[in-house]
């Protein structure tokens, strides 16, 4: 019989219930700050805060507008396009001069959302201001990572337990969509080493 405390007895909980606080490192001072989220489906929420070095931004900041107008000039009858990058807020009317005859007219623009980033390594980042999570590890060659404590922590009790059942059928569970490499037997003293050392931080 197997020891009930080698049966995995997670909640049967979808990847996106771990999306609503993430811990990165701080672009300022490159300790752990935390990015939270209200809700894990709408990210334009998010706020990120160090309470190390009280670095604060907010995810709608991140949004600019590239502010677009094609037309046909109504003097010259002469096709001009303008482009203006890069605006922190929508604009619904832009005067302009046709560059080919000089006058003068206003037209309704197009707004084309962006939202700024991070630049990063490549390795594991949070999905809102693609940040480098705090909790990532080689392991064998492979990249480890969690959102959050949390994550780690479940994915902790997965790798722990020798029996591991299917929690629902109504949907796949964020333990079911780990990567293969965590889930092999081989690699659990690996894999759970490195969470000690990610636990430590």
């Amino acid at each position: 019989m197997i020891n009930e405390q080698l049966r995995y007895s997670g909640l049967p909980a979808a990847h996106q219930w771990y999306m609503t606080d993430f811990l990165v490192r701080c672009p300022k001072c490159a300790n752990a700050a935390e990015i939270t989220v209200d809700d894990s489906c709408f990210q334009n929420n998010g706020k990120l805060y160090c309470s190390n070095c009280s670095h604060l931004e907010f995810a709608k900041d991140l949004i600019r507008y590239n502010v677009t107008i094609i037309r046909n000039c109504d003097n010259c009858g002469k096709h001009f396009e303008k482009v203006i990058p890069n605006l922190k807020e929508k604009v619904n009317e832009v005067s302009l001069a046709c560059p080919h005859c000089g006058v003068m007219r206003t037209f309704t623009a197009r707004n084309d959302a962006v939202k700024l980033a991070y630049k990063n390594s490549g390795k594991a980042i949070d999905p809102i201001f693609k940040l480098a999570l705090w909790f990532q590890e080689n392991v064998r060659g492979n990249l480890f990572w969690a959102y959050n404590r949390r994550h780690l922590q479940e994915i902790k009790n997965y790798v722990s337990s020798k029996l591991r059942e299917r929690q629902t059928t109504t949907h796949t569970t964020m333990v079911e969509r780990l990567p293969n490499f965590i889930k092999e037997a081989k690699n659990r003293e690996a894999i759970l080493k490195a969470i000690e050392k990610l636990e430590k931080r």
